[in-house]
């Protein structure tokens, strides 16, 4: 399984053009016939660290040439605001992300080096 995993690993990260998406959307309704508060349409272009457990969203990555990258969000930054509100995990950021368009310009604030900072940034594609 492990080989098996390392040889995808290595043939899509030596892969000049992005893999198409040819599955289907995930639905925006719950089985129960509620709406969600909305599809995310906007990006930042920083990536979440999954694995982090602590308080806000850790940044992994940053996209070259991305909204976080110009506002100059860093990996290892911690996003603990967004616009005024306060992010203690990733379905809050999610959740405000949801609640933009690309285009709209936002607050971010973050914590790096035990030091909080505030970065405006515009939003991007998803």
């Amino acid at each position: 399984v492990a080989s098996v995993a390392k040889e995808i690993i290595e043939y899509l990260a030596e892969r000049k053009d992005p893999m198409p998406f040819t599955g289907k959307g995930a639905s925006t309704q719950h089985s129960q016939g509620k709406t969600n508060i909305g599809t995310r349409k906007a990006s930042t272009g920083s990536m979440p660290d999954f694995a982090y457990s602590g308080i806000g969203v850790k940044i992994a990555g940053v996209a070259d040439d991305s909204p976080a990258d110009i506002a100059g969000l860093k990996t290892g930054d911690i996003i603990i605001g967004f616009n005024g509100n306060e992010i203690k995990n990733l379905k809050d950021y999610s959740n405000q992300l949801k609640a933009h368009k690309p285009g709209d310009l936002v607050a971010i604030k973050v914590t790096r080096d035990n030091k909080e900072q505030t970065v405006k940034l515009t939003l991007g594609a998803r």
